[in-house]
């Protein structure tokens, strides 16, 4: 003869079972396309990532006859369809470059770019802005 409570554990055990395996099985490709055709999902994220290809790499500081900057970034389309990227690269009110790069739907493109950095102060600030969707990255580098 079960005692009750050797079946209330049990019990308790199957559901934690069954409630693991969806919730696994929600995680997979198909799993999420059920879940999105019964509204219970939103839509992917869409969104475009904007970095510095070698953040290591950029300049701490500019000496004088030194402030031509070798920039690499990438654009990471994410946004589920083809994109025209407008970018410029500026240091303060003054634009150093731009340009337009184009990128298929889950592309990351590498854009290099080579600046003359102005120095009008104990530091400066060179940055990379993209106009649609607006963001931007940038460094401080003092001048010296």
């Amino acid at each position: 003869m079960t005692r009750p409570q050797s079946l209330h554990w049990r019990g308790a055990i199957a559901c934690a079972a069954v409630v693991l395996a969806a919730l696994g099985a929600a995680q997979s490709g198909p799993g999420r396309s059920l879940l999105r055709d019964a509204g219970l999902a939103g839509a992917p994220e869409r969104y475009t990532e904007l970095s510095f290809a070698r953040p290591s790499k950029l300049p701490g500081k500019l000496l004088p006859g030194q402030r031509r900057v070798s920039l690499s970034y990438v654009l990471h389309n994410v946004e589920g369809e083809r994109r025209d990227y407008r970018w410029t690269i500026a240091s303060g009110a003054t634009r150093l470059a731009r340009g337009t790069t184009a990128a298929a739907a889950g592309e990351r493109v590498v854009i290099r770019r080579s600046v003359t950095v102005p120095c009008r102060g104990a530091r400066t600030r060179v940055e990379v802005r993209l106009a649609r969707p607006s963001e931007a990255i940038g460094f401080w580098a003092a001048c010296r």
